[in-house]
């Protein structure tokens, strides 16, 4: 393996409600990473429960969440955002 590679796989999304909605879950996020100089990309650790959160996300079912914890992991991505070179 080469330096820095992980050793789990990863779901990568540049969608910000969508990475938002998957870190107030839980999941937790491996690194950002710049795509270009307008576009970033989340990547997630992929566990066992980030398929049914990602077909909740896509159907606009209802979930219970804390609104706090969906607002905090918002502002917290995109204070990563900012943040990065």
């Amino acid at each position: 393996m080469l330096p820095g590679m992980s050793t789990h796989e990863t779901y990568n999304t540049s969608d910000l409600p969508q990475a938002s909605f998957l870190h107030a879950a839980g999941i937790p996020l491996v690194k950002i990473e710049r795509i270009d100089e307008r576009r970033s990309e989340f990547q997630f650790e992929h566990t066992a429960d980030i398929q049914k959160l990602l077909q909740i996300f896509a159907s606009g079912r209802e979930v219970s969440m804390v609104p706090s914890r969906l607002l905090a992991s918002h502002k917290h991505l995109k204070s990563l955002l900012w943040s990065q070179p």
